[in-house]
């Protein structure tokens, strides 16, 4: 198994009672969520509309899908020591799903890519509330592939995220880049279908983050993510640690 050990941040193990931010509905305005809102707004892009808060005591149970990039580019070097960006994606999914079992959360580990728009490939490597050490083979064959329709993918592992019991659903995409598709010939419209699949998620109840690998591509993850939903890793090897920090922000 890997020789990396993750520890979830210790806030969410409290049980006292605590003022919960960033919720769905409350008594009152997070600020700081609020004023993300209104930036995205007049930027144009996809906000995360949850700017409550309400007094709570223990984290409420949550189910969390982290969707991998699964594309040819994953296959891409990501280190002098010969490790791809696909070893260190499924390193990072299998860690963080280690890591919250036992803490009632219930992770899915799934994975797509695509070959236009009449071939969309998704892989449920991990279903929710399975034991983990039983989709370790699976996580651990997946290969990578075709190109990255993430508009499509993310409807589809919405429609199954909503379907897990669970008072929080949360989506968390691990992508080397930009979305691209070899029948998308306007660069733009790939960007604009997913940002259209992230509101429609979060107008839904589900939050939808990022963890990207390219920092050249931000652009384009702002404007599908918003100001603050996605997070980018110039550190390949960092790319767990930050998977558990957007887990954490995804299921506060």
């Amino acid at each position: 198994g890997p020789a990396q050990r993750l520890a979830l941040p210790q806030s969410r193990r409290l049980s006292r009672a605590r003022r919960l931010r960033r919720q769905w509905e409350g008594d009152d305005i997070d600020l700081n969520a609020a004023i993300e809102v209104l930036i995205d707004r007049r930027l144009d892009l996809a906000p995360d509309a949850r700017f409550f808060m309400r007094p709570g005591s223990q984290p409420c149970a949550s189910s969390t899908l982290v969707l991998l990039d699964l594309s040819a580019s994953a296959n891409d070097l990501a280190s002098d020591a010969g490790t791809t960006v696909l070893d260190l994606e499924k390193q990072a999914a299998m860690l963080l799903a280690q890591a919250t079992s036992g803490e009632g959360d219930r992770i899915a580990v799934h994975g797509f890519c695509s070959d236009t728009r009449a071939a969309v490939y998704y892989y449920r490597l991990l279903e929710a509330g399975a034991p983990v050490a039983t989709a370790l083979g699976r996580i651990g064959a997946a290969q990578a592939r075709y190109s990255t329709r993430l508009g499509a993918a993310l409807r589809h592992a919405g429609t199954l995220a909503l379907r897990v019991a669970g008072e929080r659903r949360a989506i968390i995409v691990v992508t080397d880049g930009e979305p691209s598709d070899v029948d998308a010939h306007d660069p733009r419209y790939l960007v604009d279908d997913a940002r259209e699949a992230v509101l429609e998620l979060r107008g839904r109840g589900v939050s939808v983050h990022c963890v990207a690998l390219d920092a050249k591509a931000e652009p384009q993850l702002r404007a599908m993510f918003g100001f603050r939903g996605y997070r980018i890793v110039t550190n390949p090897a960092a790319l767990p640690q930050a998977l558990v920090r957007a887990y954490a922000r995804a299921t506060p």
